[in-house]
């Protein structure tokens, strides 16, 4: 399998797994391995572009908020959560390297410290060279949301979340795929409250009042939840690449999107605007 970046980047998606589907967050360091393997079986039949990212669920957002990892750098205690996040983080993507190893699927892991730098906490420099040369070889490149060097604060966090957006805007991807652990934008917390609406579909006449019903947290995580999803789908719209919220978990749900099967999915779609 070989593509080109000038000929079919138009073709590529970024798939995240997002950290609250792969892994248990009600008990530290435990993956969901159903999900993780199912995940696994639909990308080694996929035959187009993709990269594929991860959240860090039970493996990351406990050690990093137990240091405040997300606030910059206070103090030398804060180089144990440091070192557990990293040390977590990279268990939980051996487990998904293996699984990808075990169907055959080319892949090459990058961990983005070492591609990327914050300044205050926004991403100011980016090295995804690497990442483009192994799409041109038919490989699929594996990242996650990390902490990060910064150049003002120490160090910072970067979501999965918002390398999804960052790969599809560089790489000129036709579409984000946010898997969670819901079916997607909801009037409220679903998981709080039964008195909510599952949003079908988020476009430049609704965006507003949707955002409006949000709360800024709907996951307590350490990278935003939600409301961080919410907000690089918005930012990918605004450019002109469509994405989906949609639950991993649901079986039938990834096949279905990678492929385009079926008209009505439970799922949030976020139009691309003109």
């Amino acid at each position: 399998m070989h593509w080109s970046l000038l000929h079919g980047m138009k073709q590529l998606t970024i798939l995240k797994l997002g950290g609250s589907a792969i892994t248990d967050k009600s008990r530290e360091l435990t993956p969901d391995l159903v999900t993780i393997h199912r995940s696994a079986d639909h990308v080694a039949k996929y035959r187009r572009p993709l990269v594929l990212l991860h959240g860090g669920g039970s493996f990351a957002h406990p050690f990093a908020k137990r240091g405040k990892l997300a606030k910059g750098f206070k103090n030398r205690s804060q180089f144990k959560s440091l070192d557990e996040t990293e040390l977590y983080l990279d268990q939980l993507s051996r487990i998904i390297q293996v699984a990808l190893l075990q169907r055959n699927v080319g892949f090459v892991p990058f961990r983005p410290m070492s591609y990327v730098e914050t300044r205050q906490g926004d991403i100011s420099r980016v090295f995804l060279n690497p990442i483009m040369d192994a799409l041109n070889l038919g490989l699929i490149p594996l990242s996650h949301g990390d902490v990060v060097m910064d150049s003002k604060i120490g160090f910072s966090i970067v979501s999965a979340d918002r390398l999804a957006s960052l790969f599809a805007l560089r790489l000129k991807a036709s579409r984000v795929l946010f898997g969670s652990d819901v079916d997607g934008i909801y009037t409220a917390d679903p998981k709080r409250s039964k008195n909510v609406r599952l949003v079908g579909e988020v476009n430049s006449g609704n965006y507003r009042k949707i955002l409006a019903m949000l709360p800024k947290n709907l996951s307590g995580d350490a990278t935003g939840g939600m409301m961080t999803k919410f907000l690089e789908a918005m930012r990918l719209a605004r450019n002109g690449c469509e994405s989906y919220i949609f639950n991993l978990r649901r079986e039938g749900m990834l096949e279905a999107l990678l492929y385009g099967k079926g008209q009505r999915l439970e799922c949030t779609r976020f139009e691309a605007w003109p």
